[in-house]
């Protein structure tokens, strides 16, 4: 009787804490309210995704900017104090659902901003009415099934889902832009237009595919088995499929450059290559790196790609005809992981846990010491880093200094979402939950973009031409309503000179309408 009445209760105990231990280990993989809070975080949203299997059913997850349908604000800005930008006393998508279910449009939310703007008068006297263009940022998730789903990044809501290919088949790695989702599914290439998740055409690929595809310029690009590449056409169907024949297999999923078709992969042969996409597709060069490539590489605007090789060799590359290789550093120490770039900075995390945060001018060292016990970069912005250590805790680590800020052990990230591209990060649980966190207050993204010097460049040179355009502050003349200079207030030069005769000679200190006065 007591052995009966006994076992239940081991059984109970042992169980109950097994289920305890792993509710709590669940709990711990995403990020509490209090530590969010003690890092100057907030969470915006955390959704289930429609994953059969739990995140452990992910083939691929991604974060996309999509350039070609950016959201457009109508927001209503109060007085701004000294050397700070104005607040935002309200703010309305132009894309918001109306009574109809249709989008209200730029009019319509331009009137309701109005209205708040009365209604803010008295607390705000001061107040004006603005528009702003953000990107638009979508997550993209595949798996095993075949379940396609894509969602806004900056709310978590849904807005397609779709199932495609064969379960019993292997699914590749999502090639995606703004119009197409390309998925490789066994020796198929699924085509799916990326506005609505409906599939488009299934095409069986010469050789077998090996990690997914890549969408760029006018193709999908997808590395095969058979020591080479193979291209389909994404829109224009006249145009041909193309092979390339390269040496060795490819060892990563190729990245492309987010400022051209231009991409990039490496070979078990030791070659880094480079690819053109769009027109006639050519490989523009290969180079011959010292030691294997085995991470996936990074890529920054201005055709500039990075990294690192197992003999511990870093490189900086310009992808131009001829190749120019920018930079190549020796370390020391194996590299297997992508790089991560962020504020100017290439951070290379070695096998052996160090991270190194290096100039992406010159390749240099911007940390006096590399940081150890690092095992994966998570995200970056606002002057943080958000690494997983090797022992799989969570830990921010300052983009100046390169010391730790904060390490929480009670926080284990154990699937990885690397976001690359805005200010927010992710986590993801073993259930298949995404948590979004965002810095306080940080509403709209901003893009991680990392520009290259000649870029930096026109964009100050665009930011100096465009000062003479605000319009100037009214002044008083010191000679009162009459110029003393001018014939009746006219130009003397003019055609408004003495007369105000039509053939009046030309102002000869005159430039042509829209010309630069100060151009050469």
């Amino acid at each position: 009787m007591n052995r009966i009445t006994i076992l239940p209760a081991l059984l109970l105990l042992a169980f109950g804490s097994q289920w305890t231990t792993d509710s709590k280990c669940d709990a711990e993989e995403l990020m509490s309210p209090l530590t969010a809070s003690r890092l100057g975080l907030e969470e915006v949203w955390r959704r289930q995704m429609r994953l059969p299997g739990g995140a452990a059913s992910i083939v691929d997850q991604q974060i996309i900017v999509n350039t070609e349908n950016p959201r457009e604000y109508v927001e209503v800005l109060g007085k701004a104090a000294e050397g700070q930008q104005p607040p935002v006393l309200f703010r309305i998508p132009t894309d918001q659902a109306g009574p109809n279910g249709q989008p209200i449009g730029k009019e319509e939310a331009e009137r309701l901003a109005r209205r708040e703007e009365r209604r803010l008068k008295r607390r705000h006297p001061e107040t004006t009415i603005s528009s702003r263009v953000v990107p638009r940022i979508q997550m993209f998730t595949a798996a095993k099934n075949g379940t396609i789903e894509c969602r806004d990044a900056e709310s978590g809501a849904p807005i397609w889902m779709t199932q495609v290919g064969d379960h019993r088949l292997h699914f590749g790695k999502m090639g995606i832009d703004d119009k197409f989702v390309s998925i490789t599914n066994g020796g198929n290439l699924i085509k799916i237009d990326a506005t609505n998740g409906e599939p488009i055409k299934t095409i069986r690929t010469t050789s077998m595919p090996l990690y997914g595809a890549v969408n760029a310029g006018d193709f999908a690009l997808v590395p095969t088995i058979r020591n080479g590449v193979e291209g389909y056409p994404l829109e224009d169907i006249t145009i041909d499929p193309f092979m390339e024949i390269v040496a060795g297999l490819c060892l990563e999923p190729p990245t492309k450059s987010p400022s051209s078709s231009k991409v990039a992969w490496a070979t078990d042969r030791g070659f880094v290559y480079v690819m053109e996409l769009s027109g006639r597709p050519s490989v523009l060069f290969r180079l011959n790196t010292d030691g294997l490539v085995s991470g996936r590489i990074a890529a920054a605007s201005g055709d500039r790609f990075f990294f690192g090789s197992e003999a511990g060799q870093v490189y900086g590359v310009e992808a131009t005809r001829t190749g120019d290789v920018l930079w190549s550093r020796p370390y020391g120490e194996p590299f297997y992981n992508a790089p991560f770039l962020v504020e100017g900075m290439v951070m290379m995390v070695s096998t052996y846990g160090n991270l190194y945060a290096l100039d992406e001018k010159t390749g240099l060292s911007r940390w006096e010491n590399a940081t150890p016990n690092v095992d994966e970069v998570l995200g970056g912005f606002d002057g943080k880093l958000y690494v997983r250590l090797l022992s799989r805790s969570f830990a921010v680590i300052d983009l100046k200094t390169g010391n730790f800020l904060e390490n929480d052990p009670s926080l284990l990230p154990i699937t990885m979402l690397v976001n690359r591209t805005t200010d927010r990060l992710y986590l993801v649980n073993s259930q298949g939950t995404v948590q979004c966190l965002r810095t306080i207050g940080h509403d709209l993204p901003t893009l991680s973009e990392s520009k290259s010097a000649e870029e930096k460049e026109a964009t100050d040179e665009t930011k100096t031409e465009a000062k003479p355009d605000k319009p100037a502050a009214p002044t008083t003349d010191p000679f009162g309503a009459a110029d003393p200079f001018g014939a009746g207030g006219g130009d003397p030069f003019g055609a408004g000179a003495a007369g105000g005769s039509p053939d009046a000679m030309d102002d000869p200190f005159a430039t042509p309408a829209g010309a630069d006065p100060f151009g050469g």
